[in-house]
């Protein structure tokens, strides 16, 4: 009877998740709002081959009051945590209409550059501490970037992975679109100082010295794909699996190539 039970268990967990996966991806195709990444000249690959070369700024937040595609309260759920666009410095876009939904051309390079002011925890599987799917499956790592004086505070340095405990967020593409080119793609976050974001909070505003990764992707064949999370974010949650982590428009969101 117990084995009946805990098997009658899983199937139900099982449909469960199904039926997750179902509102995940009903919630995708109903998300509005689409970011065009910014062309940038030409991009040179390690083996000599030349790409239109587009960019893209983001950041991660420890709540959603940065205003921009939330709103100036941080719209429904201003306590979760969440993805933004960003300036050329890492500032907040307040007044940015879109946040997570990336339109990039095919067969091109975009470099990607976020801003990582969360704090942060463990993985759940540290596969996701490893950068993959990057020119050289490599990103640049700046650990402490000052955004007042607009500078590195720490050295930058090229990396692979990053300690599996100290991971604030992660951006990670994957899929198979309308049958084409398969895409994976895993960048881990490095956690900002814990006490440094907490006082930051409490008065209202974001750490000064967050994270900043650094990374280029290049694009095969047009196709939709989605990216989300991979960091455990859904505070208050199963696992901490839902709420934000699951979310459009807050950790997850649209790859779109298309040209």
């Amino acid at each position: 009877m117990k084995k009946f039970m805990a098997a009658l268990g899983t199937v139900v967990l099982g449909f469960g998740v199904i039926a997750g996966i179902g509102t995940y991806v009903a919630a995708a195709k109903n998300d509005p709002g689409l970011t065009s990444a910014t062309p940038a000249g030409t991009y040179t690959a390690p083996d000599g081959k030349s790409y239109p070369h587009y960019t893209l700024h983001l950041n991660t937040y420890p709540n959603s009051t940065f205003g921009g595609h939330h709103g100036a309260d941080g719209g429904a759920h201003p306590d979760w945590v969440s993805y933004g666009l960003a300036g050329e410095f890492g500032e907040p876009l307040t007044q940015a209409s879109t946040g997570t939904n990336f339109v990039v051309p095919p067969h091109s390079a975009v470099t990607i550059t976020i801003w990582q002011y969360d704090s942060g925890e463990t993985l759940n599987n540290d596969f996701f501490a490893k950068i993959r799917g990057t020119v050289g499956n490599t990103a640049t790592l700046v650990e402490r970037y000052d955004t007042k004086s607009h500078s590195n505070a720490t050295e930058a340095k090229t990396i692979t992975q990053i300690p599996h405990d100290q991971v604030g967020h992660t951006f990670t593409i994957h899929g198979i679109a309308d049958a084409k080119d398969q895409v994976f793609v895993n960048v881990p976050l490095p956690m900002a100082n814990d006490d440094e974001v907490s006082a930051a909070e409490e008065e209202g505003g974001f750490t000064q010295f967050p994270s900043m990764m650094t990374f280029t992707i290049i694009t095969g064949d047009e196709g939709e794909y989605v990216w989300n999370c991979e960091f455990p974010c859904g505070d208050g949650t199963v696992a901490r699996f839902g709420n934000a982590m699951s979310a459009m428009s807050y950790m997850s969101g649209h790859w779109i190539v298309r040209a």
